[in-house]
């Protein structure tokens, strides 16, 4: 099989014997991680993930002098710690989880890392407008979650668990100007309603949008921020990376 690794197979069962939550020092950070949780299992065994994204996200922050970094969609807090961690000239995070479970585990990662005095974390999702949504998720990896009802339906995934979420309108809550921002986008199909709720912040703010694009949405999302000054400039996988054109 291309890409297996013994080591990695061996090592991801024997981590998930031990059902309690651990503490422990990955990636240069501190977190508590459950063996159970496929995401936080890669963690604790030391399997590369979106180490390619991690590392051009920091050098565009850098590079570009940006002051206020948004995870949308920010899971147990991978990007917010590390970025926090990792470029003190940033001046604030604000990271959305709205899964309830989720989001605890976020508030739990950035409190040990000290990153709490600049980084707030958000229980609710981003959308075109204010409602309560139905989320499905998979309970074995809390960065399995979706409100694209279609993919709910989808055989192939184990979206066993519900639950109703809040979303607000980005633009409702953040209403600045002249900022630079970076936003992560890793909305699970939902960057559409996502990104209509921000219009404001990004039409009067210099950002760069790293969204995890899924195919089927790709045209719809270019075309969108096209019409609004931003290109494509860059990959790494399924994520696109877009800039002002100007």
């Amino acid at each position: 099989m291309a890409g297996f690794n013994p080591y990695f197979s061996i090592a991801k069962r024997l981590v998930r014997l031990r059902k309690k939550p651990i503490i422990v020092n990955r990636l240069g950070a501190k977190w508590k991680l459950y063996p159970n949780d496929w995401i936080d299992n890669r963690l604790l065994i030391g399997r590369p993930f979106e180490r390619e994204q991690l590392a051009f996200a920091q050098n565009c922050i850098r590079d570009k002098g940006l002051s206020v970094f948004f995870d949308c969609g920010a899971n147990f807090g991978l990007y917010s710690v590390l970025i926090g961690n990792n470029i003190s000239e940033l001046e604030t995070i604000h990271a959305f989880e709205p899964v309830a479970n989720t989001h605890k585990k976020l508030t739990t990662n950035l409190a040990l890392n000290g990153l709490t005095p600049k980084a707030t974390a958000h229980n609710y999702g981003l959308g075109a407008k204010a409602e309560t949504l139905t989320i499905a998720f998979d309970a074995s990896s809390s960065g399995t979650a979706t409100l694209d009802v279609d993919e709910q339906k989808n055989p192939k995934r184990h979206f066993k668990g519900r639950q109703q979420v809040v979303i607000l309108p980005f633009d409702q809550q953040f209403t600045q100007t002249d900022q630079r921002a970076y936003l992560k986008l890793d909305v699970e199909g939902h960057e559409a309603e996502a990104l209509k709720g921000m219009e404001k912040y990004l039409e009067n703010n210099k950002c760069i949008l790293q969204i995890e694009l899924w195919e089927k949405n790709r045209a719809q999302i270019e075309s969108w921020l096209d019409k609004r000054g931003y290109t494509a400039f860059h990959n790494i996988h399924h994520d696109i990376y877009f800039t002002q054109k100007h």
